[in-house]
């Protein structure tokens, strides 16, 4: 986040930070699937008036570059205000087992301010989406394999595997009549295991609500082993 201070006394400034949430800059998607060694696209919308700059770029799941293995152009690019700009996403990763998980970062550069003699802050937002390679190979199976979640008594709470090649988004667990949210399932890796011990008092079962490949919230009941 930029930030352009002068004579403001830290509360102000951490009061305006907590209202940064009105982007001046947004994307036509929550997340962006790319199919193999090929390409996809989302575009970017400057809401304000004026014109803004943008920045672009990917990284990892752990943060690093990914290099060559997935480009995002342009990099830098201004927006008039109320137009639009397209990002493309292209995919050189050699094809895998499994999805490979990336971030979008596109980070708003606003207008100088006008030099008005009075004291001024500028904040600029961050937006930040996952981007998902799935290789071609995978596509057919991918639709409800949340499903495919399995689920098991563990010392003090429920265990979750996820035996599939697939990240799954699951946004909200219900078990023994409570509903849990902001789970470590958010982003539940392939082949991966999470313990969740503060679920407790389940019975037969458990429902998930996840997310789609379009965003959209789906619901399944998972059979507790």
């Amino acid at each position: 986040m930029f930030k352009i201070m002068s004579g403001l006394t830290l509360g102000t400034a951490l009061m305006l930070s907590a209202t940064a949430g009105h982007a001046a800059l947004s994307l036509s998607d929550t997340r962006v699937i790319i199919n193999g060694k090929s390409s996809s696209s989302v575009e970017v919308l400057n809401n304000e008036s004026v014109r803004y700059g943008m920045q672009a770029w990917v990284e990892g799941s752990n943060g690093q570059d990914p290099g060559k293995a997935l480009v995002v152009t342009p990099n830098f690019q201004a927006i008039d205000g109320k137009q639009k700009i397209v990002l493309r996403l292209l995919s050189f990763s050699e094809p895998g087992q499994q999805e490979q998980l990336y971030y979008l970062n596109v980070q708003e550069i606003p207008p100088k301010p006008a030099d008005n003699g009075r004291s001024q802050l500028s904040m600029a937002v961050r937006t930040k989406i996952k981007v998902l390679v799935r290789p071609a190979a995978l596509g057919a199976q991918r639709k409800n394999a949340e499903e495919k979640i399995e689920v098991s008594r563990g010392g003090q709470g429920l265990v979750f595997k996820n035996p599939t090649p697939y990240y799954f988004a699951v946004t909200k667990i219900t078990a023994g009549g409570k509903t849990y949210s902001k789970t470590p399932l958010g982003t539940f890796a392939p082949m991966s295991t999470v313990d969740m011990r503060n679920i407790s008092g389940a019975g037969s079962s458990v429902s998930i609500t996840y997310l789609n490949d379009y965003g959209g919230a789906n619901t399944a009941e998972l059979k507790v082993k």
